[in-house]
Order: structure tokens, then C-alpha cells, then sequence
């Protein structure tokens, strides 16, 4: 891994942390941000997965992963309606920061360790099973991709048990979305 893929994924804990710990009220575009932003940077990895069936295994295992992480952060998430608003708000605290944190400690130290503890190993590894580099890296970025999906249908799906449903719609009312939704009118209308 290179020093712009440390710098890469510390920047996006620091994102994920700064956006989601405390009292925050959930937005549509709060929700679904974090996936465009790993999407974006993960597409170089998952545009050609891996083949072969150790590669897949370890994409399975990405995914797993991150459910499992998704998971465990949605446990230590508390989502109700806000009082003053009646719109849906999150609370995450130290333990939410935990699970991220042990979540890219473990990602980071197998990168550093795959090239510097037991680089030898993971290569003999990788080549008695045919899995290219890209898989452990393709694995990784479907773990976060998992871990940050289950988080935000986990909140949605709350938020409204809750009686405070997300209003989706504002990712049509402005921006980006709002220019989507007019060209996909237009098209329409031809």
C-alpha cells in the first residue's frame, strides 16, 4: 500500500468520525455521502474484480468483515426523533469511535505487515493460490463499502421505526441530484 492509500484511508476515518460522532441530525445526503465517497475512491479496486476462486473467497470475506463492523457500529448508534423537530437524529459516541478504530487498525496493519512482517508468507500465499494483489485490496474497500451501507440502512431503517423517516427526496431537490432528476425529466419528455 502506498503512502497516499495510508494518507486515503486515514483521511476517510477522520471524515467518518468528524461527520457521525455526537448528536447529529440524519439527512439523506448524510447517509448516502460516505458511500459515493468510498465508491469513488474504491472504484480503481472493484472496477475488474479478481478471479478465481481464493480471490472471491477473500472478497466474501471483505464483505463479511464489514458486516460484521456495520453491524457491531449500528449497535453503539442510538437513532430516535428529535424532540424540537420530529426529524431523525443520531447519537454516537466512544464506542462507535472504537469499532472504527479497531475496524482500519486492522486493515492498516495488515497493509504494513503484508510488505513489511510477514511479507514472504502472504506472497508464497498468493501465489500457490493464484490471488493477485488487487484482491486483498479489492476485499478492503468492499469491506468499508459494507461496513458504511450497513450503517446508513441501519439508521434509515431506525429512523423510521423510530417515526422519523429520512426524507429522501431531498437528494432531488438540490445540487447534483436536482441536475439528475431534471436530464432524467428531460429525457422523459422527448
Amino acid at each position: 500500500m502506498s503512502t497516499a492509500d495510508y494518507i486515503t484511508y486515514i483521511g476517510l476515518f477522520v471524515f467518518v468520525l468528524a461527520t457521525q460522532l455526537g448528536h447529529r441530525r440524519v439527512t439523506a445526503r448524510k447517509l448516502v455521502m460516505p458511500l459515493v465517497l468510498v465508491g469513488a475512491i474504491g472504484a480503481k479496486y472493484l472496477v475488474q474484480l479478481p478471479a478465481g476462486s481464493t480471490s472471491h473467497l477473500l472478497e466474501i470475506g471483505g464483505l463479511a468483515v464489514g458486516l460484521l463492523f456495520g453491524l457491531a457500529s449500528i449497535a453503539v448508534v442510538k437513532v430516535s426523533a428529535d424532540p424540537a423537530t420530529g426529524k431523525p437524529s443520531t447519537r454516537a459516541g466512544f464506542g462507535y469511535a472504537a469499532v472504527w478504530t479497531v475496524a482500519l487498525a486492522l486493515r492498516l496493519s495488515f497493509a504494513y505487515g503484508s510488505t513489511h512482517w510477514f511479507a514472504g508468507p502472504l506472497a508464497a500465499f498468493s501465489v500457490a493460490h493464484h490471488v493477485p494483489g488487487t484482491a486483498y485490496a479489492a476485499a478492503f474497500v468492499l469491506m468499508v463499502l459494507t461496513m458504511i451501507a450497513v450503517r446508513s440502512a441501519a439508521v434509515a431503517l431506525r429512523a423510521h421505526l423510530a417515526g422519523a423517516p429520512v426524507e429522501w427526496n431531498e437528494l432531488t431537490q438540490k445540487g447534483v441530484g436536482r441536475r439528475i432528476a431534471d436530464r432524467v425529466s428531460d429525457v422523459h419528455t422527448l
